[in-house]
C-alpha cells in the first residue's frame, strides 16, 4: 500500500534550513551517535522552526498515538544530587527532541524494599509501559517481565546504573565504574598511601561492585593485597559514610585514606574523622565518587571521581529515541561514559607512610 505524501515540511526542507544533507537529517532525528551534538542541535532546531515531526508512527507495530506519548523515567528515589543531575540530562535532551518526560519514583532505594514492595514496584512499571513512548529505569532493578512487556508493546526500555544484573534484551547506561575505582586508588598510591579503605554501596549493586573491583585491581597491580576488613558495604548516603567510615577509623590499624561510594558518603567519612579528632587531609585522605555540588561546597573541598551524570541522562533519552525510530532495532550493548579524577583539597600524602 502506497503511503500518502505529507503536505508538511520534509527532511529535505529541514536539511536546507540546517545546511546539511538529507542523510544527516535522517540520522540526527534518530539520535544516531555518528552525528555530533552541535550538528544534531542545529537539525532539531531547524525541524522545530519548520514544524517537522519525526515520523514515529510509521514504525511497524508502533501504536498510532506513539508520537504523543511521554518517555517515563522511573527513579528509586529523587532526593539525591545524583538523581537531580541525571534528571537534568533527561529533561534537557527531552526538550531538545520535543519529547514529553513523565517522572515516577519509588521513594526508597531498591535495597530497602521487601518482596511485597518489589512486586508492587514491578506492577507499577508494567502498568505505565503501555502509555509510554519509552521507559528509563534509574538505579532500579530490571525484571524479565519488564523486558518481555517492552518487546511485546514495542516500548524501548533503558536502564541507568541498574541495581542488579539486567536480563538479556535490556539497554543499560552508566559510567566506567571499574575505571573510576582504579583512578581513585591510583591517586592515593601516588601520594604514598598504602593502607586504603573503601566504603561502598549495597552488596548487590552493580556500580558499587564494579568500583570495588577497580579498587582491588589497582591495589593488586601495585603489589598490595586487598584486606577484607578495609572494605565496608553500606549505602549511597551520608549515614553510611559516617557509620562505616567510623568503623574503619576504629580499627587497630586504621587506613590512612578512605574512598567513598558517593560524595555524600565521603562527607560522612569526613565527619567521622572530625569526631575522632582527625584532620582531613592531614591525618586522613578522603576520595568521593560522582562530583556533585557537595564536592565543591563541603570543607575541605572533595577530591572525587567525576562521572558525567547529566550526559548519562541525556544519553538514556537519546537511546530511547534511537531504539524507537530505527526499524528492527534491538537492545544496545552496555554504554559506559568515561570517569575522570578531580583533585581538590581532601587528599594529601600520609603523615607516616
Amino acid at each position: 500500500m502506497t503511503r500518502p505524501r505529507s503536505s508538511g515540511p520534509t527532511q529535505a526542507a529541514v536539511a536546507a534550513r540546517a545546511g546539511v544533507s538529507v542523510a544527516t537529517v535522517s540520522k540526527a532525528l534518530r539520535a544516531d551517535p555518528v552525528i555530533s551534538t552541535p550538528t544534531r542541535t542545529a537539525v532539531l532546531a531547524a525541524a522545530r522552526e519548520l514544524g517537522y515531526r519525526t515520523p514515529m508512527t510509521a514504525l511497524p507495530g508502533a501504536p498510532a498515538d506513539n508520537a504523543t506519548r511521554p518517555v517515563t523515567a522511573v527513579f528509586d528515589t529523587v532526593d539525591t544530587q545524583y538523581a537531580a543531575y541525571v534528571l537534568r540530562g533527561l529533561l534537557e535532551e527531552a526538550e531538545l527532541d520535543g519529547v514529553w518526560l513523565r517522572v515516577r519514583h519509588i521513594g526508597s532505594s531498591m535495597d530497602q524494599l521487601d518482596q511485597e514492595h518489589l512486586r508492587t514496584w514491578e506492577r507499577s512499571v508494567l502498568e505505565v509501559m503501555p502509555s509510554s513512548y519509552g521507559v528509563v529505569l534509574v538505579t532500579t532493578g530490571v525484571t524479565s517481565a519488564m523486558v518481555e512487556a517492552s518487546g511485546e508493546q514495542h516500548v524501548p526500555l533503558v536502564a541507568i546504573d541498574p541495581a542488579t544484573a539486567v536480563p538479556e534484551g535490556t539497554s543499560s547506561i552508566g559510567a566506567t565504574n571499574h575505571r573510576g575505582g582504579q583512578q581513585a586508588v591510583a591517586h592515593l598510591l601516588d601520594l604514598g598511601h598504602r593502607r586504603i579503605g573503601i566504603v561502598t554501596g549495597p552488596a548487590g549493586s552493580i556500580p558499587a561492585n564494579e568500583r570495588v573491583a577497580g579498587y582491588r585491581s589497582a591495589l593488586a597491580t601495585a603489589g598490595i593485597t586487598p584486606e577484607s576488613e578495609l572494605v565496608r558495604a553500606g549505602r549511597f548516603d551520608y549515614d553510611s559514610g559516617l557509620v562505616h567510615g567510623g568503623d574503619l577509623l576504629d580499627l587497630d590499624a586504621p587506613p590512612t585514606a578512605v574512598i567513598a561510594c558517593c560524595d555524600a558518603a565521603a562527607v560522612g567519612v569526613i565527619e567521622a574523622a572530625r569526631r575522632r579528632g582527625l584532620r582531613v587531609p592531614e591525618d586522613l585522605s578522603v576520595v568521593g565518587f560522582d562530583d556533585t555540588l557537595t564536592a565543591t561546597v563541603c570543607s575541605p573541598r572533595l577530591t572525587t571521581v567525576h562521572q558525567p551524570l547529566v550526559d548519562i541522562g541525556a544519553e538514556a533519552m537519546r537511546t530511547v529515541i534511537r531504539l524507537a525510530t530505527s526499524r528492527g532495532s534491538r537492545a544496545l550493548s552496555p554504554i559506559e561514559l568515561a570517569t575522570s579524577l578531580v583533585v581538590r583539597d581532601s587528599t594529601a600524602p600520609p603523615l607516616h607512610p
